[in-house]
């Protein structure tokens, strides 16, 4: 198996073939080009969901399950690269960095890292979190990580450990990246204890006061609590609020329209808005808050049902949107025949669309998001495919 696994690594490599990598133990699959192989461990420059370089990754050996060169996923992978190509979409800088495959490449990373002061996401052997952080030390058998917790500044422990133990190393990556920017302003910034408003009679009220402000706020779903989305408040209408979102990234991520009835809870403080407010500041800085294919200055009329409008718009269009209904599916897809209760919903699922599309009800509908990169994205791919 390991042989088999360690062939398809080099001809990767030989070939400078686009490939999915999945892991034994977890389900992140990482697409890119192998770039390194040795025989403790592999070097890949990945790709993002829409088809950005987003740094690389280390993967030790023994936690490749397979190499995948060839499948649906890759061919719609490819299809987003050139996309992101051809449209100039911002990215940060990928992979930049030169490895020896004869020499330990962990080593060489947190080496990289601790020297260039990156910030690194690690996965530890028999530990199922994640951990992210600067490399403060490197020796023969132990390195220490300063951790980062963009949820809470008070939570920032040193860990230690022997570098056998990492699985994996991600690096380079536009999160990582900007929260490398971001350290040295970060220690700058106090705790603050997180403020929402979860009284359903206060919450309208609260977001009017929001209304076309630069705050950045979070909306919590009362159908998942662990859930939020962040960004500023559009327009309030009787109804529903409509947010322009931010990604994890601090970049513009489209719109959502929630009913009002259906949150939970307004997030006016916590450590996340605080962290979010300094990313979007230093994409702005650098020119990288919007990706060229967006539109993030559209206004909506307060006085309409912001529901019936974006379905009525997105039939009209043939646009991809996405929905939540209120017994909690999510569908992607496009609307048609939107009438006064009822619309025809055409699903697009692995990239398949439904022709026919199924009747729901207006008031079925919790959530719309729209205008976003990923949507952009499919309706792009399904136009040059002829099924749109």
């Amino acid at each position: 198996m390991l042989n088999s696994i360690m062939n398809d690594l080099n001809r990767a490599l030989a070939q400078h073939i686009l490939v999915n990598v999945y892991q034994t133990n977890q389900e992140v699959v990482y697409t890119g080009y192998v770039t390194t192989v040795s025989d403790s461990g592999i070097i890949l420059a990945t790709f993002d969901d829409f088809g950005l370089p987003d740094g690389a990754v280390f993967l030790a050996v023994d936690v490749i399950d397979e190499v995948e060169f060839s499948s649906d996923d890759l061919d719609n992978m490819a299809f987003r690269i050139q996309t992101a190509q051809e449209e100039q979409f911002i990215q940060a800088g990928g992979l930049t960095m030169d490895f020896d495959s004869q020499r330990d490449l962990r080593r060489q990373v947190l080496s990289h890292a601790w020297v260039d002061h990156l910030v690194v996401m690690l996965v530890v052997k028999g530990d199922e979190h994640f951990y992210e952080g600067l490399v403060t030390s490197v020796a023969a058998d132990q390195v220490t990580i300063q951790l980062l917790n963009k949820f809470d500044y008070t939570d920032q422990p040193v860990f230690t450990l022997n570098p056998a133990e990492l699985e994996v190393i991600e690096f380079q990556g536009k999160e990582l990246t900007l929260q490398g920017i971001a350290a040295p302003h970060l220690r700058k910034l106090s705790h603050v204890a997180p403020k929402e408003v979860t009284d359903a009679k206060a919450i309208p009220e609260t977001l009017q006061k929001l209304a076309g402000q630069e705050s950045l706020v979070a909306l919590v779903p009362a159908h998942d609590k662990e859930l939020f989305f962040v960004g500023r408040i559009n327009v309030v209408t009787e109804n529903a609020v409509v947010m322009n979102l931010i990604d994890m990234t601090g970049q513009f991520g489209g719109y959502t329209v929630m009913r009002l009835t259906e949150l939970h809870a307004v997030v006016i403080e916590s450590d996340y808005l605080q962290t979010m407010r300094l990313f979007s500041l230093l994409n702005q800085a650098r020119q990288h808050q919007i990706q060229p294919v967006l539109n993030d200055e559209r206004l909506f009329d307060p006085t309409v049902d912001q529901f019936s409008a974006r379905l009525t718009q997105a039939a009209a269009f043939r646009t991809i949107i996405r929905l939540k209904m209120h017994d909690t599916t999510g569908l992607l897809g496009y609307p048609s025949q939107v009438g006064g209760e009822r619309f025809i919903f055409h699903e697009v699922e692995d990239n398949q669309l439904d022709q026919v599309g199924k009747v729901y009800r207006i008031s079925d509908v919790d959530e719309i998001a729209f205008g976003y990169l990923d949507a952009y994205l499919v309706e792009r791919q399904l136009r040059v495919e002829g099924d749109l």
